[in-house]
């Protein structure tokens, strides 16, 4: 399915090169044309919630040129329309940069439609419109925007007017989502042919608004050109979710070990163990500190209690007591609420270079344990394809040795460079999470709102990937499934009772229901969006 591959800056324009190439040098002028009247289509539709004069601001780019089919047809569709021409040049003899996007200017003013040339702030025109149509820049953006692109941005900004995006909203990177100095904020953004990575990354995923792909008529992308990067899907989900045959008993789901907990962090351990059994496991098994066990309420994971230190954590002789535990299991978790206490960062250093390299069963390494393995990253084995790292930002920081801000500012990259210095699968937590394999395979998750930045989210996210491992899912598989599955849990508890207020529990009592409704067919509102091709008739 197209709509669910994401192409880069650099990829998209191979394409369409490469298809300019085959079909002649004309095709270049029918592209914009298709995507011009398509964008125009959406325009025609806010402009029917509130009507009123539209304004498109353009640059001197293709995305301009863009900007100008867009008015054209607003203007043979009856509207009242005029375009403001942003240059460093407020001459009105400035050239537009490209021969396509000069053709649809003189076409359009050849049709009587103003077109302002300006340097100046488009602000007082914007107070007489109702739809502001951004068509600065689109894909390709890679320096800060300044002077009058900078001046018309801010105007955008400050008019409080409706807001279509043309490709991007001018001043977000395309391939990170980053603001290269300032950006617009969209209502809506409709981008042609394929996703972006910069539509789903934040910051830019937070100014696109909703958003709507057109197809243009590009042919389907190089299957085998990296990055691959793939919209994860409840088609795809579905796919990849364990049958359930009526003749099974608990040992057909596979089972999980989790390896868990310090003083004042049970909570970790059992949201961790329960949402394994949520998403389908037959059987979790829990190993913590045995003070822990003493206080952990009855139900249905099966606890072990292992050797502690003075501090109540795990401590370094309980790797025997593990040892035996993993023999019994088809899937480890490792890391929820285990501290950072000296022993335990020793016992997870010997269970990941010794255990985890001597047997290929999948383990999830997550929370203390990361931090763990970031004091010698050398102890995560040679082949390590079973392994499932799941880290937030800060903890990818510590494993790759660098700040926050390079992490979020290249999410993609950044969950793409672990998966291959470490040879694990990553899961890179937040808003859009990243999965990266180590064979160069990226998806980006749709699901999820604000309302799950809470304490045990994570944890609950380890539990349903551990569930879905233990039930035989490849690493990779699960890891999709599993960012999936749990924004779409999200996503239905805080539709039950909300953004605000939502705790770790309300998402894996979900787990079922979410499951449940993408077996018969549900998607998430943005999946639906993001899916959603729009023919450019």
């Amino acid at each position: 399915m197209r709509s669910t591959r994401i192409l880069t800056t650099s990829q998209i324009r191979r394409l369409e090169a490469d298809w300019i190439e085959q079909c002649g040098s004309n095709w270049s002028q029918v592209l914009m044309e298709v995507a011009g009247r398509g964008a125009a289509k959406i325009a025609l539709k806010m402009w029917e919630n509130d009507p009123g004069n539209v304004i498109v601001i353009c640059g001197r780019g293709n995305n301009g040129g863009d900007g100008m089919v867009i008015a054209r047809y607003l203007h043979m569709w009856g509207l009242p329309v005029s375009v403001w021409l942003v240059s460093k040049d407020s001459s009105p003899k400035i050239e537009m940069s490209t021969v396509e996007s000069k053709t649809n200017r003189t076409i359009l003013e050849n049709l009587g439609v103003d077109v302002t040339v300006s340097n100046e702030s488009p602000l007082h025109a914007l107070s007489e419109v109702t739809l502001i149509v951004d068509a600065l820049f689109g894909t390709g953006l890679d320096r800060d925007l300044e002077g009058a692109f900078r001046t018309a941005v801010d105007a955008i900004n400050r008019s409080g007017k409706s807001v279509l995006a043309v490709d991007m909203p001018s001043g977000v990177n395309s391939d990170t989502g980053k603001v290269m100095g300032s950006a617009v904020r969209a209502d809506h953004t409709v981008t042609f042919g394929y996703l972006k990575p910069g539509l789903l990354c934040h910051p830019g995923a937070n100014l696109a608004g909703d958003l709507s792909v057109i197809d243009i008529g590009l042919p389907d992308a190089d299957e085998d050109e990296q990055p691959i990067i793939t919209l994860i899907t409840s088609d795809y989900v579905r796919g990849l979710l364990p049958p359930r045959p009526t003749d099974s008993n608990k040992g057909t789901f596979g089972s999980v070990l989790t390896i868990a907990g310090s003083l004042g962090m049970s909570g970790a351990t059992l949201l961790a163990s329960q949402s394994a059994l949520r998403t389908g496991a037959g059987l979790s098994l829990l190993a913590t500190p045995k003070t822990l066990v003493l206080n952990l309420p009855p139900g249905e994971v099966i606890y072990h209690a292992i050797p502690e230190t003075t501090d109540y954590s795990i401590g370094t002789s309980a790797i025997k007591n593990v040892e035996k535990l993993v023999e019994r299991v088809t899937a480890i978790i490792l890391g929820p609420g285990l501290s950072t206490h000296d022993e335990t960062v020793s016992f997870v250093h010997t269970f990941v270079k010794d255990c985890l390299a001597e047997n290929d069963k999948p383990c999830i390494i997550d929370a203390d344990a990361l931090n763990a393995i970031a004091k010698d990253t050398s102890v995560i084995p040679a082949s390590a394809e079973h392994i499932v790292l799941t880290p937030h930002p800060k903890e990818l920081s510590r494993l790759m040795d660098c700040s926050v801000q390079e992490i979020q500012e290249d999410r993609v990259k950044a969950a793409s460079d672990a998966a291959a210095k470490f040879g694990c699968v990553v899961v890179l937590k937040g808003a859009h999470s990243i999965v990266a394999s180590p064979d160069g395979e990226l998806f980006v998750n749709p699901t999820g709102n604000a309302g799950m930045a809470t304490a045990g989210a994570g944890d609950v996210l380890s539990g349903i990937i551990g569930g879905l491992l233990a039930q035989g899912l490849k690493p990779t598989d699960a890891a999709a499934v599993g960012v999936y599955l749990h924004g779409a849990a999200g996503d239905y508890a805080a539709a039950e009772i909300g953004e605000t207020g939502l705790i770790a529990g309300d998402i894996m009592s979900a787990i079922p229901f979410a499951i449940s409704n993408i077996e018969k067919g549900d998607a998430s509102e943005l999946e639906q969006q993001l899916t959603g091709i729009i023919a450019a008739e």
